[in-house]
Formats: structure tokens, C-alpha cells, sequence
């Protein structure tokens, strides 16, 4: 039994909502700025309504329950100086602002019967709510003392209240100019096709115009305060967008001081998007001004996944927003890949895995050998660092070669010509073996930084049940190391606490969504 406590706004008691059947009509959604018929909810601009925060000497962090318990607010309480203002800097004129998670899946043309300025852009339910204002579902919302927390039915954005068959729950606190963010995704999708990976926001981080210069490393020499690249909008040009492949796992949005807010995923991601909405280089919360920063890891949205994560959001100068990114566990400097339970980043293109949930190896179909490959997570290793590389692996097919292929740091994409690849001889009898993949005398390897790899079979034709396991990649024929562990996020559960007074238990036995009877 869950207890849950419905609360008043005004005295900050524990809720917990109750779950409902939600209705939907249709539609959907990516670059989310304001667009003719978009709308906010009136609630939010009242200030305070359905607003939660916590605060401590230097910062304060809330979350909104007429914004699907995104978070809505953001400030520093002291103005440096006069360096930096005191005012949210959260991006808040429509829903698909914010600080927020949003997800995308397959099909692509999920939303051909919804609004024509959403097409191609396939499932995608977003924290906060969706395009007609209407906020995503808040079931749980707790306000401990140094604790927000909220569990969300997050919306299809460009759908008039549709319902997303999944489930948000942040957990925010505070540590010193650090908010501290753990995540927990729950998939509950009635079509169980299995989708090619998409770049999520996981999470995205709209703020005020008035934190127009948005920062990042991209050199060959990280964590030694090489210069770092400023990418920034030039008036009167009114958009900007797109991905960028920093080689430190992080990014910033400052103001003209250098003062602003940092986004760290932890779990060292390389792959993010920026942007810049509007020509103004200023305005309030509720302006369509918006800077845009956003981790996009590309993830497989198995229709039944539960995925965890934690990213920090760190306030400061330019140089405290760094320095706080140096101080956290780094990645190995090559691949350490275990597949005991996850995917580890790494996913799939013109090719399927057995699903979620994973349990010691990496399942893969290889019917469609001409295209298909398994795909790592973006990555800054040095090729030097890394001569030989070692697979355990199980294989049956009719192919006698696996080629490894690689995509330098400063690759747009994954060329595939001959001085970027590798081909190593495998074994079909489906037994497990530990190959060594000895690049130590390839220069294409060891003069350049990698920011990438894949695996394709050797094939010239289909090849229909042909098959492989991975159980682990790693530079030690022995497997990987362990990682070296973070900070442990203390989840806990907000719900269960003891109920203050005029608290009300109430016992939620399943979450149920009612779909539309539209054809996907």
C-alpha cells in the first residue's frame, strides 16, 4: 500500500494525488517554442499557485504542479555584485519550457493526424504538459526539508491533453550552489514495438534570455582548462539550434558576467543540443526569449523500460560551474562496457535486441546484416590510450568477420572509409569466446581521438536467425572495472513518511491510461 497525502498549497503538506483515468484527444512535438495555438496554463503565471521550493544560503529551486511538477523555478539569492539578478531564471511563457524531461519514441509519424506544425517528430510526452496548456498529470507530490519530489503522467506535447503511457518522478534537493536532480522513467506502452534509439532530453534547461552565452570544451585536452568554445546568437538572426559534441560531459548558459547555470549529467554524456529563441538578449520569465541547453543521450524506449539517472544543475561563475565538473567521478578512458543490466549507452540501428529488461548480454538479431550495427554511446578516448580492445562475445551466423568502426572526436558522422575501420575474425558456434581486437599497429587508431564506435557484421546479403551476445566490451581481456562509484542519490520515499496533520493515507493500486481509438 502506498500512503499518500493530499495537501494544501498554503501549509505545504505532503500530497500524494491519486491516480486517474486520463482522456486524450491527439497530436505532438521538438523544438518547443512558442507557435501559433500554443498556450500556458493561467495557473502559472499566478506566481505561486501550485509552486514548491526549497532553498538554502545561496540558491532556491522549485517545482510546479500546474506545469506537470517540472522545474519552474530557479535563483540565485545573492546578486554577486551585482553580477548576476535575483529573478527566476526559468523560461516559463508556454508548457514545453522549463527544466523538464522529455521523451521520443517511435513511430515517426506518430502525430500525422495531429498538428501539421508537429510532424515528423514521432511519440513524445513531455513533463510539463502540452502545446494547448494543459498541464501533465501530477499522481505524487511531496515537499520534505530538503526535498522536492513529484511523480508525473507526463503529456504528448503537440496532442490536446493526451496522456504519454509512461510515468515521470524527480527527486530534487539542494547542496550548497548544486541542485541535485535523480530521475526515474517507467515505460507503459500498449504498442510494443521496439524502436530505434532517439536523442531524449534527459533533461532540457530553458532560461531567460538574459543567459545568452551558452559554453562548452570541445578540444582534445579535457579536465586541463583548455579554452572552452561560446556559442552564442547573432541579432537579428532570431533562432538557433542544433547538436554539439562537447569533450567534457557538460554545458552552461551564462550572462554577460559569466554567471549562470551549469547542467551535468552524470554518467559522463558527450552528446547535447543547444540553442537561442528570440533576437532580444533579455526578458522575464514569461518572455518567448529562451536560451536552450540539453543533454540528448540516445536511448531505446523499450515499451516497458524503467530507466534511472541523476544530472546537477550547478549555479555559479563560469569558472565554480567548471571547477564543480572536474571534481566528479570520470569515465574510464576507454571502453568499459558490463551489460549486466542495462544497454550502457550503446544502441541499435537497423537491428533489434531481445528488450528490456537486459540481464548479462546484448541479444542481437543480425537478420538485416548489410545495415545493421550496434552503436556506442558518444565517448572522448584517445586511440593511443586504447591499442587493443577485448570482446566477449557469442556468435552465429553465416559471416566469419565483425568489423569495428570508429568515428573520430572532430567526424560529423560516422564515415565508414577504410582508415576508420577494423575487421577481426569471429567464431560461429554460438559458445562464448574473448576476442582481442589488437589495433596497436593501425596509426588510424592511435593518432586520433575516438568519439565513437560500432560493430557491423561482414556481409554482403541478409541473413535471416543469425545472431550474437555481448556480454561485456572492455580494454582488459580480463572485463571491465568497475566504475568508479558516484555519490549515492538518497531516493528514498517521500510518500511514505509519517503524514503530518490533516494528512489523508490513500491506497493507489494502478495507474490506467485511456487511449483514443485513433490507428497509429
Amino acid at each position: 500500500m502506498a500512503h499518500i497525502s493530499f495537501f494544501s498549497i498554503q501549509r505545504f503538506c505532503c500530497l500524494i494525488g491519486a491516480a486517474l483515468l486520463l482522456v486524450p484527444v491527439f497530436l505532438f512535438a521538438q523544438i518547443r517554442t512558442s507557435t501559433p495555438g500554443s498556450g500556458t496554463s493561467p495557473s502559472l503565471r499566478s506566481g505561486t499557485d501550485g509552486l514548491l521550493t526549497i532553498e538554502n544560503s545561496q540558491i532556491r529551486v522549485g517545482i510546479n504542479t500546474n506545469a506537470g511538477g517540472a522545474i519552474t523555478h530557479l535563483t540565485f539569492l545573492d546578486d554577486h555584485g551585482g553580477k548576476v539578478g535575483t529573478r527566476n531564471m526559468v523560461s516559463n511563457p508556454d508548457l514545453g519550457r522549463q527544466i523538464q524531461i522529455g521523451m521520443y519514441g517511435g513511430p515517426l509519424n506518430y502525430s500525422e493526424n495531429g498538428n501539421g506544425a508537429w510532424t515528423g517528430l514521432g511519440w513524445n510526452p513531455i513533463q510539463a504538459g502540452d502545446v494547448y496548456g494543459n498541464p501533465a498529470q501530477v499522481v505524487a507530490v511531496a515537499k520534505q526539508e530538503n526535498l522536492l519530489y513529484a511523480k508525473t503522467i507526463p503529456k504528448q506535447f503537440a496532442f490536446n491533453n493526451q496522456p504519454g503511457e509512461a510515468t515521470i518522478e524527480h527527486w530534487v534537493r539542494l547542496d550548497g550552489n548544486v541542485v541535485k536532480v535523480h530521475v526515474k522513467v517507467t515505460m507503459a506502452r500498449s504498442d510494443k514495438t521496439q524502436y530505434e534509439s532517439r536523442q531524449q532530453e534527459f533533461p532540457c534547461v530553458y532560461l531567460t534570455g538574459d543567459y545568452h552565452n551558452m559554453w562548452y570544451y570541445s578540444g582534445k585536452t579535457p579536465f586541463t582548462n583548455g579554452d572552452l568554445t561560446l556559442s552564442r546568437i547573432q541579432p537579428p538572426a532570431t533562432s538557433m539550434f542544433g547538436d554539439v559534441f562537447p569533450t567534457e560531459p557538460w554545458m552552461a548558459s551564462t550572462n554577460d558576467n559569466g554567471y549562470g547555470v551549469g547542467l551535468y549529467l552524470v554518467g559522463n554524456n558527450y552528446e547535447w543540443k543547444r540553442g537561442y529563441f528570440g533576437a532580444d538578449l533579455g526578458g522575464d520569465e514569461f518572455s518567448t526569449v529562451a536560451s536552450y541547453i540539453a543533454a540528448t543521450p540516445r536511448i531505446v524506449l523499450d515499451y516497458n523500460l524503467v530507466h534511472e539517472w541523476d544530472y546537477e544543475l550547478i549555479l555559479g561563475h563560469l569558472s565554480e560551474i567548471r571547477s564543480r565538473v572536474y571534481s566528479r567521478p570520470k569515465s574510464k578512458p576507454g571502453p568499459n562496457y558490463v551489460f549486466d543490466n542495462s544497454r550502457k549507452g550503446w544502441t541499435l540501428g537497423q537491428a533489434q535486441d531481445t528488450g528490456w529488461p537486459i540481464s548479462g548480454k546484448l541479444h542481437v538479431f543480425w537478420d538485416d546484416a548489410v545495415n545493421a550495427k550496434i552503436i556506442s554511446p558518444f565517448v572522448f578516448w584517445k586511440g593511443s590510450d586504447n591499442p587493443k580492445i577485448y570482446v566477449r562475445a557469442a556468435f552465429q551466423t553465416p559471416n566469419t568477420k565483425l568489423r569495428l568502426k570508429w568515428r573520430r572526436t572532430d567526424d560529423q558522422v560516422m564515415y565508414g572509409t577504410g582508415d576508420r575501420y577494423m575487421d577481426f575474425p569471429i567464431k560461429n558456434d554460438g559458445q562464448y569466446h574473448t576476442y582481442e581486437l589488437d589495433l596497436s599497429q593501425n596509426h588510424n587508431w592511435l593518432d586520433y581521438t575516438i568519439g565513437q564506435i560500432e560493430f557491423v557484421l561482414v556481409s554482403d546479403g541478409p541473413t535471416p536467425g543469425a545472431w550474437s551476445e555481448f556480454a561485456w566490451i572492455a580494454t582488459s581481456p580480463d572485463g571491465p572495472s568497475p566504475e568508479v562509484p558516484g555519490e549515492e542519490f538518497l531516493v528514498g520515499t517521500p510518500g511514505a513518511a509519517p503524514c503530518e496533520p490533516d494528512c489523508i493515507t490513500v491506497d493507489v493500486q494502478k495507474l490506467q491510461f485511456v487511449r483514443s481509438n485513433r490507428k497509429r
